[in-house]
C-alpha cells in the first residue's frame, strides 16, 4: 500500500491535498515494519528462543506509531482546507507523547497489554480509520459539483475500506468464522491502495 500510494504521489502534483497522503504512506510502510518484527517473533518462539522483550519493544512501538500516523492522516483530510484547524492537527502528537510516557513507564513484560491486548488499535487504529473514511465520504459529497464521476466513485470506495479497516483492523482481533481477520485487513489495505491511486492519478501532472 505504502508503494503504491507513493506513486501516486510523484505522479500527481504538489497540492495539500495529495501532500495529505504522505502520512497514509508512513502508515503502510511502518505497519509493515511491525508485521515483519512480528514475523521474527513468532519464529524465535517457534523454535524455542523464547520472547525478545526488544523486539517486543519495537513491535509495540512501531505499532503505536503507525496507528499515530493513521490517525494524523485521518484528521488532517479533514481539516485540509483550513489552516485555522493547525490545533486539532496538533492533538495527534500530544497522543504520541502520551504513549512514549506509557512505553517508558511500564515494564518490557507488560508491554504487550499497548497492543496484544489492542489498546492502540481500538483508542489509535480504530477511529484513525473512521475518520479517514468520513472524510473521504466527505469530499465524495463535496465534490459531487464538479461533475468527475470517476473521482466520487474513488472517493466513496476508499472511504468504504477506511471504515471497514476500522472494524477489522481496529475492533476484530480473532478469525471470523474461522477465517483470519488478517485476511480481511489485507483486502482492506488493496482497496484503499487502489482507489487512493486513482484519486491521486486524477492530480496527475501533465506532460
Amino acid at each position: 500500500m505504502a508503494f503504491v500510494v507513493f506513486q501516486g504521489i510523484r505522479r500527481a502534483s504538489s497540492t495539500a491535498f495529495v501532500n495529505t497522503f504522505y502520512m497514509l504512506v508512513g502508515f503502510g510502510l511502518v505497519h509493515s515494519i511491525t508485521e515483519l518484527i512480528d514475523w521474527l517473533r513468532y519464529i524465535l518462539k517457534a523454535t524455542g528462543a523464547g520472547e525478545s522483550a526488544i523486539l517486543l519493544i519495537l513491535s509495540e512501538s512501531c505499532l503505536i506509531t503507525s496507528f499515530v500516523l493513521l490517525f494524523q492522516f485521518g484528521v488532517t483530510l479533514l481539516t485540509y482546507k483550513s489552516d485555522k484547524k493547525n490545533i486539532y492537527r496538533s492533538l495527534t502528537a500530544l497522543i504520541y507523547i502520551a504513549y512514549a510516557a506509557y512505553m517508558l513507564v511500564i515494564e518490557p513484560t507488560t508491554i504487550s497489554l499497548a497492543g496484544s491486548r489492542h489498546i492502540s488499535r481500538r483508542s489509535l487504529g480504530f477511529p484513525g480509520s473512521l475518520l479517514s473514511g468520513l472524510a473521504f465520504f466527505s469530499l465524495a459529497n463535496s465534490m459531487k459539483v464538479t461533475g468527475q464521476p470517476r473521482l466520487i466513485k474513488a472517493l466513496v470506495i476508499t472511504g468504504i475500506g477506511f471504515v471497514c479497516y476500522a472494524v477489522f483492523g481496529g475492533l476484530i482481533v480473532e478469525p471470523i468464522a474461522g477465517v483470519p481477520v488478517q485476511l480481511f485487513r489485507a483486502a482492506c489495505a488493496i482497496t484503499i491502495a487502489v482507489y487512493s491511486f486513482s484519486i491521486l492519478d486524477i492530480f496527475k501532472v501533465s506532460g
